[in-house]
């Protein structure tokens, strides 16, 4: 992990007081907006602990860097002493948050949240830092709310307000359905700050309505309205939105090398974004290796550069260090002869069943893999979906794994 914030003054609470350089940091660094700027630069130079506010939906039991973006932030300011609650949307995911889709979500059951909730702390305690997080459901203040209680909710928005949200605008444009339900959700992820009273809540550009949504509600409450901090969407390693589907994400759990060498795949457009937003290399210094790529030097010394400092972060100096050097000897030098993972499989299998087994996938996406020429053989290019392999043979799928092909 790297180092802590330091800082010229501490207050009685243990809170750090931060440099003016330390706040610029804080508001710029992958910040899409911030309401209010002026009053969050005042509440850091006051001392105060603040309380911090990240609600989740747990769609799915996969963190990615994506997500990362907001967490990292969050950890920003718990090293500066402030402490975070994270709401688990225990609740407000069997509605479901249409935040960033263009159709109708599944419904959840209570069971496949639970279920995918027990990876989801492990992998969300790999950014934040646990000791200065609480946990609460928002099922805690939620479900006890009654039917005039939703009406009083209501009241404070407007149909006009909720159409001209832009996802659902374009639904309602191309005659697709929108549920009642789903206008209820930013009232209910609102009414989360209310049962909070937090100062801060943390979210990426497609929760801004439901934040913004937290701030009027709280106002309207009679209460001070939460300050709406958005960080901006990290795009996918292939420059297309980031999400699992298009199976262009990162994990945080991944293994030093697994992570490393995905790094290495990402654009080079994507190098100071990927630095900004998910690694700590101070602005300056990403700004002056964005002028000296501009200038002509191979991106790859940068894209290395940004690889190290986020695995670094997640797996410490040593194993970021091991990947570099395994990404230098297998991928640049392809010298595979001390590769020690083996993929094990059946005699007669040819080339579709291997790569379904090392890249985890279906048989349609490993053919799609393999026509498009990101399976290697022994560093020769394979683009027959019918290729018979052998034992002892070297086998790399895209730049992330490299196995040794062994038969049971």
């Amino acid at each position: 992990m790297q180092n802590q914030i330091t800082s010229t003054s501490t207050t009685s609470h243990g809170v750090i007081v931060p440099t003016d350089e330390q706040i610029q940091d804080l508001i710029n660094r992958g910040v899409y907006i911030i309401h209010d700027t002026d009053e969050l630069v005042d509440l850091l130079k006051s001392g105060k602990q603040l309380h911090l506010k990240l609600g989740v939906d747990v769609t799915g039991p996969l963190i990615h860097l994506g997500h990362a973006v907001v967490q990292r932030k969050i950890r920003d300011f718990q090293e500066l002493g402030h402490r975070l609650t994270l709401i688990i949307g225990d609740f407000t995911t069997i509605v479901g948050d249409h935040s960033d889709k263009t159709d109708m979500r599944e419904d959840r059951t209570v069971e496949a949240i639970e279920a995918d909730l027990q990876t989801y702390m492990e992998q969300f305690f790999k950014t934040v830092i646990p000791e200065m997080t609480i946990i609460r459901r928002n099922s805690e203040w939620l479900k006890p709310l009654n039917f005039n209680d939703v009406i009083n909710l209501a009241k404070k928005f407007t149909v006009a307000q909720m159409i001209e949200r832009e996802n659902f605008k374009l639904r309602y444009e191309q005659g697709k359905p929108i549920r009642l339900s789903e206008f209820l959700y930013p009232l209910m992820q609102g009414y989360d700050s209310i049962a909070l009273n937090n100062d801060i809540e943390f979210g990426g550009t497609d929760q801004l309505f439901n934040i913004l949504a937290g701030r009027h509600l709280m106002s309207e409450f009679g209460m001070k309205p939460q300050i709406v901090f958005i960080l901006k969407l990290l795009t996918g390693s292939d420059g297309r939105k980031m999400g699992k589907s298009l199976k262009n994400y990162i994990a945080v759990m991944a293994t030093p090398d697994e992570m490393y060498f995905s790094l290495m795949s990402v654009v080079d457009e994507l190098i100071t974004q990927y630095m900004e937003y998910v690694t700590r290399i101070p602005l300056w210094q990403i700004k002056e290796y964005e002028e000296r790529m501009k200038m002509g030097e191979n991106p790859m010394i940068f894209k290395k550069i940004m690889a190290y400092e986020i695995v670094k972060f997640y797996h410490g100096e040593d194993l970021a260090r091991k990947a570099a050097e395994n990404f230098e000897k297998l991928v640049q030098n392809k010298d595979y002869k001390d590769v020690e993972d083996v993929v094990f499989i059946r005699k007669g299998d040819n080339i579709v069943d291997v790569v379904t087994v090392i890249a985890k996938c279906s048989r349609s996406e490993a053919r799609r893999l393999i026509l498009q020429s990101a399976v290697e053989i022994d560093g020769n290019v394979i683009k027959d979906t019918n290729f018979n392999v052998e034992s002892g043979l070297i086998i790399k799928v895209g730049k992330k794994f490299i196995n040794r092909i062994n038969f049971v």
